[in-house]
């Protein structure tokens, strides 16, 4: 999938978890990595003359686009040809300096303790492979330069030439390094700019692909765009399929957002979004929303289990509704994925860890806007968490012969155990929704003590009344 596709995650998001899970951390970015290092005299003459022919190709995209786009480029964007094990480097020295390792060792804790992933999983193993293997160029805007690896040649070079360009244009007029700052619980928020960045690009892109026929993105049908995505994730085998939905959720998400924004007001209405960003993907996925401006609602911080004193919070952030649509993707069709996850009002989730980082539990508060949109998503999830093969049974069931199986469950209370990733408790009070999960075993040898059920009910309880 070597196109526009996932090339600004890794510069924009910096493949953080902000890209993978709309998550940040409570604590101070360390400093910037160093730039991949600078062509030197002794560059080899065929290098400098690349780099000369790249720079004139980037002066001419630039001009194509800016004009496509009608935002008029205020500097010349700098090109810099970079290898595969520069790109590497760059994605491993990105990830060390903007994400503080208990980030990613928490992401890696949450996706395994939701079922997502297994034991042996690595997120940040994971995300530098991936963006290593699909990166064919990207726009830093911190170093304000267009790194490219390889060949840029063709159809597909131009259309990663024109995405990218777009993304220097944003950067030039609304400093997107300056809205990917760190800001504790702001990792739905930057999930929805990020949308914006993307959405708007690719809508930008589309037309200078389209010019010539006479056509603009918003004559290519929304339904053609998101079965490419399915089939792009499909063929992005070497990452868990959460983590490919989220990277192209962007895409999929900012294209529909931008698009909705030019029919009514054309680029000038996606200016003053920028000017404006959405502040969550509640708002990128619903422009009446967005355009109502519907605040998500604050949560309170779940509080730590009660029954494991030696966990202590780790990490908390914002998940937003894209987040829970994509986990709920993983078990469930599309559709309704969307539907359960909609009305969401606001949530937090914190993860808690023992002092070695080797036992986990995932504490998860969501308030949705109405107690219907809540029991859907509690029946969602519970058509979504068994794990067993017996349990697996109920997740094929429709969904009036869950809200059955919930109800003679004991209604809005529901625990499942499951191997590994002990209990999983759901707990429904009015429009509140509580997951609870664990404790369970991260690290090489480590064991976590399974409370059963009536505890990690009763943590969860805890949560949605806190």
């Amino acid at each position: 999938m070597k196109s526009a596709h996932l090339l600004l995650v890794g510069s924009f998001c910096v493949a953080t978890v902000s890209c993978a899970t709309g998550a940040t951390v409570d604590s101070p970015p360390a400093p910037p990595v160093a730039a991949p290092p600078p062509r030197t005299e002794s560059s080899p003459r065929g290098e400098d003359a690349k780099e000369r022919a790249l720079q004139a190709r980037l002066a001419n995209a630039l001009s194509y686009v800016s004009r496509i786009r009608n935002l008029p480029a205020t500097s010349e964007v700098k090109g810099r040809l970079i290898g595969r094990a520069e790109i590497e480097r760059f994605i491993e020295g990105e990830l060390d300096s903007e994400t503080p390792p208990d980030v990613l060792e928490a992401t890696t804790a949450i996706l395994y303790g939701l079922g997502t992933v297994d034991a042996s999983f690595d997120y940040r193993a994971t995300i530098v492979k991936l963006m290593t293997s699909q990166l064919l160029g990207f726009y830093d805007p911190k170093r304000k330069t267009f790194f490219v690896g390889g060949d840029l040649s063709g159809d597909e070079a131009d259309v990663t030439l024109w995405h990218e360009l777009v993304h220097a244009l944003q950067d030039q007029h609304y400093d997107l390094a300056n809205l990917t700052d760190f800001e504790a619980d702001g990792g739905d928020r930057q999930s929805a700019v990020h949308g914006l960045a993307e959405g708007d690009a690719t809508s930008t892109m589309l037309d200078a692909m389209l010019e010539p026929s006479g056509s603009t993105a918003l004559d290519v049908p929304e339904s053609l765009f998101q079965a490419q995505s399915v089939l792009g994730s499909a063929a992005v085998t070497e990452a868990p399929p959460v983590l490919v939905r989220s990277l192209l959720a962007p895409y999929v998400d900012g294209l529909a957002f931008t698009n909705a924004l030019r029919r009514q007001g054309g680029f000038a209405a996606v200016d003053a979004a920028w000017r404006q960003p959405p502040v969550s993907t509640e708002q990128l996925l619903h422009p009446a929303k967005f355009l109502a401006r519907e605040a998500p609602v604050i949560v309170p911080l779940p509080p730590p289990p009660p029954f494991a004193p030696e966990l202590a919070e780790r990490f908390h952030d914002v998940m937003g509704e894209q987040t829970v649509r994509i986990l709920l993707e993983e078990w469930l069709p599309a559709r309704t994925a969307t539907a359960a996850a909609a009305d969401w009002g606001g949530d937090r989730l914190s993860a808690f860890a023992d002092e070695a980082r080797q036992v986990w539990a995932i504490g998860w508060h969501l308030r949705f806007d109405n107690v219907a949109a809540a029991e859907r998503a509690f029946i969602a999830f519970h058509r979504a968490a068994p794990l067993t093969e017996r349990e697996s049974k109920i997740a094929l069931l429709d969904e009036a012969e869950v809200a059955k199986a919930v109800a003679k469950a004991g209604g809005a209370r529901l625990c499942q155990r499951r191997h590994g990733q002990g209990p999983l408790a759901l707990v429904r009070r009015g429009a509140d929704l509580a997951v609870a999960v664990g404790p369970f075993a991260r690290g090489a040898g480590a064991v976590a003590r399974d409370p059963g059920c009536p505890a990690a009910l009763a943590w969860a309880n805890q949560i949605v009344t806190h």
